[in-house]
């Protein structure tokens, strides 16, 4: 059974966006909609001295922009991002420099390389964190497989279709957005990704504080004990319909 994965990159990734990576058997980056203002895309959040702290690269281009032709503002957030982590976490019981070095690596290649291209840098980002957890994940994306104009959860369906997709994993934000209804009678199956974010003790606050960045657990929990975290069989929830 093909399980499919469709989602927009993610910038420092939190622990059920690695788990999905991890366990699909196709992953799509989502690349032909709109760039998502204010989302996750482009940013995560950091604990620095106790407190929440966003670290978000830097767009150029338009809000309207397609997120395979958007366009980042310059280099300087590399070096500004590494500074943070380095600053936040380097007293935490798992801290590696070497670790954040290896997430960033390639970066300045690729910025040069594609004239700063958004897409490209977030997938190089994505592919270093997942080559830090060893495991290689198989990439498609959406721009080469349907055409942009398609809209919505149907746009979803249809890349389902040329994948020859069996299983379309979602996030449970898809039960909003009418993800089950598209795919009503198309015979393929769809679940939800149902992670339930594991609470540990955060060296640098009295209360817990989830869905960081994978560094906050990397760096309290360990490379190994995150490791078993992602790898562990990820829990399907069933369409309701189904």
């Amino acid at each position: 059974m093909k399980k499919v994965v469709i989602s927009q990159p993610r910038y420092l990734p939190a622990l059920n966006f690695l788990q999905r990576l991890k366990h699909a058997d196709i992953f799509v980056f989502l690349d032909n909609v709109q760039i998502q203002r204010r989302g996750f895309e482009n940013r995560n959040k950091i604990l620095l001295n106790g407190k929440e702290k966003w670290l978000t690269i830097p767009i150029s281009s338009g809000s309207r922009r397609l997120i395979k032709d958007s366009v980042i503002a310059g280099i300087d957030w590399v070096d500004k991002h590494k500074r943070l982590l380095k600053e936040a976490y380097s007293k935490s019981p798992y801290f590696s420099e070497e670790i954040i070095e290896r997430y960033y690596d390639g970066v300045y290649e690729v910025l040069e390389s594609t004239n700063f291209n958004y897409r490209d840098v977030l997938i190089k980002l994505v592919l270093n964190a997942c080559d830090i957890f060893s495991f290689k994940p198989k990439i498609e994306l959406a721009s080469n497989l349907v055409n942009d104009n398609l809209k919505g959860p149907f746009k979803l369906l249809e890349i389902c279709r040329r994948l020859e997709a069996n299983i379309y994993v979602s996030g449970p934000n898809g039960k909003k957005y009418g993800v089950g209804e598209a795919f009503k009678g198309s015979g393929i199956i769809v679940k939800y990704h149902n992670f339930k974010y594991p609470i540990y003790k955060q060296f640098n606050s009295e209360n817990f504080i989830p869905w960081l960045s994978f560094f906050d657990a990397l760096f309290n929990l360990g490379l190994d004990k995150v490791r078993e975290i992602i790898y562990h069989p990820w829990e399907l929830e069933n369409e309701e319909n189904e």
